[in-house]
């Protein structure tokens, strides 16, 4: 993506940005990304098919375009996903948030520090182009990603998520997870019964450690979440962090490429 046209966010607080400015060559890669997949440009409307696990299914990005009126919205304006004022988010356009991520709990080549380009996630596997994939949402990874039916988990280890956390720590009986109870890790209990998608957002959140419950789980009659209940949205109450210089992955400079 060498010499090619982009678009930087005028953020000043949370949400979406209030503007773009128009840069005649990207210096970030998510800048070129954003001239389609943020509100510089009119979004589409129309509701993505999920994976429940074992096929496909419609309406499968449930907090997208919710029906339960509980249900934080998740949204498709990646400018307002990665904003740096947001309470927490993925660590594309800054640093992310929660530095006391131990470093045991990712996978080697990714730390807390790291930052992340929007081709690490949406590639494809085999030839590493963002242009296309054998995945859904153009996911890289060795298994689709679940969204929906998301309290009946059909875990591989070969999900997205899993190519920079530990599967060990948070589907498993690992000791680096931060969500811990005595001795007791709470992101392998909740494994049990959850995807990451029912607990998580994907790229960012108005709370905390990008939490946004799904609430179809709360009519669910599944024990573990009868005590669940949406909590209103909580702003981080610091300041933003900046955003970064040249892009990294994986901790290392990263070029923009095609």
């Amino acid at each position: 993506m060498n010499w090619t046209p982009g678009v930087d966010p005028l953020w000043t607080v949370s949400g979406a940005p209030t503007g773009y400015s128009w840069l005649p060559q990207a210096e970030r890669e998510y800048q070129v990304c954003f001239k389609c997949h943020s509100s510089f440009t009119s979004l589409p409307a129309y509701v993505p098919d999920g994976w429940d696990g074992t096929s496909y299914v419609p309406d499968g990005l449930p907090k997208l375009a919710p029906s339960n009126t509980d249900q934080v919205p998740d949204s498709r304006d990646m400018a307002q996903e990665f904003n740096p004022y947001n309470a927490s988010f993925h660590p594309v356009a800054a640093q992310g948030r929660n530095q006391s991520i131990a470093a045991g709990a990712f996978v080697d080549g990714w730390s807390a520090a790291s930052l992340v380009c929007c081709s690490d996630c949406h590639s494809n596997p085999s030839s590493g182009a963002p242009q296309g994939s054998p995945l859904l949402h153009l996911l890289s990874g060795q298994a689709d990603y679940q969204t929906a039916a998301s309290g009946t988990p059909q875990y591989t280890g070969g999900e997205l998520c899993f190519e920079c956390h530990d599967q060990g720590d948070y589907v498993a009986n690992g000791r680096d997870s931060n969500f811990r109870r005595s001795n007791r890790n709470l992101h392998a209990q909740h494994a049990d019964d959850a995807t990451c998608y029912l607990c998580h957002d994907s790229h960012g959140s108005e709370q905390q450690h990008l939490l946004n419950l799904d609430a179809s789980v709360l009519d669910d009659p599944i024990p573990l979440y009868r005590h669940c209940r949406l909590r209103p949205a909580r702003l981080h109450p610091g300041q933003p962090v900046e955003p970064a210089g040249p892009q990294r992955g994986r901790g290392r400079p990263r070029r923009i490429r095609v």
